[in-house]
């Protein structure tokens, strides 16, 4: 960890809130194919602990991007990593660490998106999986990931992404925490489990119907038609038009959305997990490191007033309208069908 030393004894000097950013990559020590899935993250110090779930679980390649959004998170980063055994599971993950110019004020809106991109810029694999660091992927993820998609990915003719449903788990929950479809379906049941934004920002996804059988086949996948502000989690291959996400949202809200949206307005089909998912361990409000998400005067741009038109001129008014669905005026029925059953 001589990068963070380097960082942490620069942090003595007089000009480290006025000097410019600096942004470290540290190389894991075990590499990986490029046939491959990259796991990436980006988070704030306030989340390591949180993140330590989802490393677990992910036995492949791992991209995080750290933000130091204080100058005297540095400090606390040490502290983490003289920890026993948290220096050892970063053994496999290509960890980079961003250092803003504090003098600035920008760094009190968190640069989202430009983190995502540093860390799938700094990952080596054909293929990526962009999560956030709250959400744990089923332990059988990646396996199903390597073994099933990745064939999918090289037979396919056409740019799909491979959307991973997401749900949330209550934050009073002691029990043990889902992998399987199976062992999920009692929670959702319950109540336990439920999906975060119903309506556009997951319910486009149509979770309930990875919760019932097929009647046609036990297809991995159901295709689902893209649709206004949905803001999935896929894996997707880098050598199609995978496009960066815009750094131009700071903060939450549209971050996610817009990439979506793009990826529409570019032709790409989404296919949806049947048999894995992702779980958001809810948690007590955590305060955030610096001024944090506060968004209080910080929208300086937005994702109905500045991007949808900006798309909108490049793609022509129909951009919204889900391009690489196959049969978009019958999805709705197909979903009736599909989702036929009983949890």
């Amino acid at each position: 960890m001589s990068a963070i030393d380097r960082i942490l004894e620069s942090s003595s000097n007089r000009y480290w809130e006025t000097e410019p950013a600096i942004v470290h990559t540290i190389r894991p020590k075990k590499t990986f194919p490029s046939r491959d899935i990259t796991m990436i993250a980006q988070f704030s110090i306030s989340r390591l602990d949180r993140f330590e779930k989802a490393r677990a679980v992910w036995e492949g390649p791992i991209s995080v991007v750290i933000f130091l959004a204080t100058n005297t998170d540095i400090v606390e980063l040490r502290k983490y990593f003289e920890r026993p055994g948290k220096l050892a599971l970063y053994d496999s993950v290509t960890l980079t660490i961003v250092k803003p110019n504090y003098s600035s004020g920008t760094h009190e809106r968190y640069p989202i998106n430009h983190l995502r991109n540093i860390g799938i810029q700094t990952s080596s694999t054909d293929y990526i999986y962009v999560i956030d660091a709250d959400f744990v992927p089923s332990s059988q993820l990646y396996s199903f990931a390597k073994t099933t998609l990745i064939p999918l990915f090289e037979k396919s003719k056409e740019p799909v992404a491979y959307v991973v449903p997401c749900l949330a788990i209550q934050v009073d929950y002691k029990g043990q925490y889902p992998n399987t479809i199976k062992e999920l379906q009692p929670l959702m049941k319950s109540g336990v489990a439920y999906i975060t934004d119903p309506r556009a920002g997951h319910g486009p996804t149509f979770t309930s119907l990875f919760m019932n059988p097929p009647i046609f086949g036990n297809t991995p996948t159901y295709e689902v038609c893209y649709e206004s502000q949905w803001e999935p989690y896929y894996i997707v291959k880098r050598d199609w038009s995978h496009p960066y996400y815009d750094e131009r949202f700071k903060n939450q809200g549209g971050d996610k959305q817009s990439h979506a949206l793009l990826l529409n307005a570019l032709g790409y089909k989404f296919l949806v997990l049947r048999d894995h998912f992702m779980y958001h361990m809810d948690h007590p409000k955590l305060k955030w490191t610096g001024k944090g998400l506060d968004q209080t005067g910080q929208k300086d741009y937005t994702y109905f007033a500045d991007y949808a038109p900006a798309l909108e001129k490049i793609f022509g008014s129909n951009y919204r309208w889900p391009r690489g669905c196959s049969r978009p005026l019958v999805q709705s029925f197909r979903h009736d069908l599909q989702g036929i059953g009983t949890m």
